[in-house]
């Protein structure tokens, strides 16, 4: 005789059973289908959601380092001493060291002081930014201003122990036309030899920018170092 109290050892627990047949019809009517569908359609949008918050995160963080790096100031400065340089070496008729007999000093002063405070400005931008290449070119450009120490004294201008120059308007302004326009106005002089200098300087903060925002230089776009980049074939003579 079968006790009833071993109903359940026999047949299972029959709450399951019921929860089982319920689940089966569910399936069934569609139900179950539909629940899962939105389900998991809530799940996307989340990380959608989570995908483009982390997407403007990156953004953010990329402009934060490119400002703290400065190479995007760079090249526009460097832009500007190109310039400031070109007003100094320009041979054509309305050039400042053209017609001896016409010289305007107070013209030429003012483009030497403009010169002088793009140079400086410029120097300034690169101490924002520790990128090597970047600096290698700058020191390169600084290192020929010091060479030029003497010449520059002759005309007014003083080179400073932080690089920076500085030019004295009286002296320059009683310095022959001659001697003016060998150090800022002829095809060897300081001014073109800086101009020189500073569009390769400006070329370099390019390149690293562009390395930086295609995560394909030594650091990566978020500032990071970028573990690829011995993978890329950049050093591959270690193979």
């Amino acid at each position: 005789m079968i006790r009833l109290s071993n109903y359940s050892n026999i047949f299972g627990n029959t709450n399951s059973i019921y929860n089982s047949l319920a689940q089966l019809n569910s399936v069934r009517r569609g139900t179950y289908g539909k629940a899962l569908k939105a389900y998991y359609a809530k799940e996307n949008t989340s990380s959608t959601s989570k995908s483009s918050s982390s997407s403007k995160s990156n953004r953010y963080k990329y402009s934060s380092y490119s400002a703290d790096a400065g190479l995007n100031e760079i090249q526009t400065q460097s832009g500007k001493l190109v310039e400031s340089a070109a007003k100094l070496t320009d041979n054509s008729k309305k050039g400042l060291f053209t017609d001896k007999d016409n010289y305007d000093a107070n013209a030429a002063y003012k483009a030497v002081s403009e010169f002088v405070s793009e140079y400086n400005d410029t120097l300034s931008a690169v101490n924002k930014t520790t990128n090597t290449a970047v600096t290698n070119a700058a020191n390169n450009m600084t290192r020929m201003t010091g060479i030029m120490n003497n010449s520059l004294s002759k005309v007014g201008v003083t080179v400073g122990k932080d690089g920076r120059l500085s030019v004295d308007e009286e002296t320059f302004k009683n310095t022959d036309m001659d001697k003016v326009k060998s150090v800022f106005g002829s095809s060897g002089s300081f001014a073109r030899s800086v101009s020189s200098y500073s569009t390769r300087l400006g070329n370099a903060a390019k390149t690293q920018s562009l390395q930086t925002a295609n995560n394909t230089g030594i650091y990566g776009r978020y500032g990071s170092y970028n573990n690829n980049y011995y993978g890329t074939g950049n050093y591959n003579w270690w193979y």
